[in-house]
């Protein structure tokens, strides 16, 4: 019994010294540490002479350049390669560091951060009551702070904000408007015809560009053999910025530069791996991926889905040439236009999709025959009948129309779920399945 009490005694010593031990580890409470440590993080913003580069990675992919110059009033000037407006003129809104979960960063009155964030689709083209998944409250992680980087994680949607130490010929670029100059190459889409091409040095490359995701394809010719590179983009003060490099034996493009347009002849002059060089349009790809039509024919009947545009056809620079967005079933709205391979062994649909407010469905549509696929990689349409009344004139009777173009259509994988699906007439219409 004495040796029971004895032991008990012991152990409330040892946990007694245990717990006064713990509180003399530090010398300042978590409090104090806490807004010791948020003070310094924010000293390091402020005293950056030349302000900040930046690059967000938002939760729904992308990436896009902004610059800033945080200020000892809890204010922040930014510029933005989001759009042509927010990179040329500067916009001054709040910031603060606050200890939440952990020390965070906070933009907490509205600017171009918040754009990539709306959950208005119709400001960033992203998804309803999400925007691109992006974000404006950054936690701060110790690890992660360095002398010239810092690299943050937003707190919603885990977007990767990382921010550069810039130089004073960084920061008088933006002033200057040099983030507005290299947006001019977004101009690439103003060529008419779908395949767009550059010679660099020796190399000839294919340029597939989606504004949307902010990605490059690019393709090129090893001897017979085509090889291809994807990447992010965004753009700083002296252009288009990969966020992957292109290794092509000795020449390595790390993103385009000294870029121009001419609008009178639709001319964009880049250079790019230690080369100059003008986009030019073509009508047929480089090279033809010939499993590409059949590929993308077969998965649907494979996966039990189909394939859907929002926008219908883009024809001679136009997209939605033909409205199938203003489309209605007498007062149910357009939802989106479809192709589904297989409905029956004879026939296919292609359809405009209408909404109710409640449900989606169908009034009516064509029903092209399965495709014929040509050894040279194309996809070719014949009509084998049609669903309900077809209005003869308008929208679903003009996307027909082209559909069944005999010269059919080249499949371009630009995504493990999407395809670009181009006339092969003079690549000057096409319309994207996702």
């Amino acid at each position: 019994m004495n040796r029971s009490l004895l032991y008990l005694l012991f152990l409330t010593t040892v946990f007694f010294s245990c717990e006064n031990s713990d509180d003399t580890v530090f010398e300042e409470s978590a409090d104090v540490r806490l807004n010791a440590a948020l003070a310094s993080y924010e000293k390091q913003l402020v005293e950056a002479p030349y302000g900040w580069n930046a690059v967000i990675y938002p939760g729904g992919g992308g990436s896009y350049g902004f610059y800033f110059k945080f200020d000892d009033k809890n204010r922040v000037t930014m510029y933005s390669d989001f759009a042509d407006a927010s990179a040329a003129k500067s916009k001054e809104s709040s910031y603060r560091l606050k200890a939440m979960q952990t020390p965070s960063l906070i933009f907490d009155t509205y600017s171009y951060l918040h754009v990539l964030a709306d959950p208005d689709e119709s400001v960033n083209n992203g998804t309803r009551g999400e925007g691109l998944k992006s974000d404006f409250e950054f936690s701060i992680f110790p690890d992660s702070v360095k002398t010239d980087v810092i690299t943050l994680v937003g707190r919603k949607n885990q977007s990767r904000l990382v921010l550069t130490k810039a130089t004073q010929a960084q920061a008088t670029a933006y002033t200057n408007g040099d983030l507005a100059k290299g947006l001019l190459f977004n101009n690439i889409a103003k060529y008419q015809p779908y395949f767009k091409r550059i010679t660099l040095g020796a190399n000839t490359y294919e340029l597939v560009v989606n504004q949307a995701t902010r990605t490059i394809k690019m393709t090129w010719l090893n001897g017979s053999s085509p090889r291809t590179f994807t990447t992010s983009y965004y753009f700083n003060q002296l252009g288009v910025v990969f966020v992957s490099p292109l290794v092509n034996g000795s020449q390595t493009i790390t993103g385009f530069g000294n870029i121009t347009w001419n609008a009178n002849t639709t001319q964009l002059g880049l250079t790019g791996g230690g080369a100059n060089g003008t986009v030019v349009s073509a009508i047929k790809p480089l090279s033809t991926d010939l499993a590409a039509s059949k590929r993308w024919w077969q998965t649907p009947i494979e996966s039990g889905g189909d394939w859907r545009s929002s926008t219908g056809f883009h024809v001679n620079g136009v997209d939605d040439a033909f409205k199938v967005a203003d489309l209605k079933s007498d007062e149910s709205i357009f939802a989106f236009y479809v192709y589904q391979p297989g409905v029956s062994s004879r026939n296919d649909l292609f359809a405009p999709i209408f909404f109710d407010g409640e449900n989606i469905f169908l009034d009516y549509g064509h029903a092209p025959a399965p495709p014929t696929f040509t050894s040279d990689g194309r996809a070719v349409f014949t009509s084998a009948g049609t669903y309900g009344t077809i209005p003869a004139t308008g929208a679903a009777a003009e996307s027909a129309k082209l559909l069944y173009d005999p010269a059919g259509f080249y499949l371009i994988q630009t995504s493990e779920t999407t395809y670009d699906m181009v006339s092969a007439k003079d690549a000057k219409s096409w319309i994207t399945w996702e």
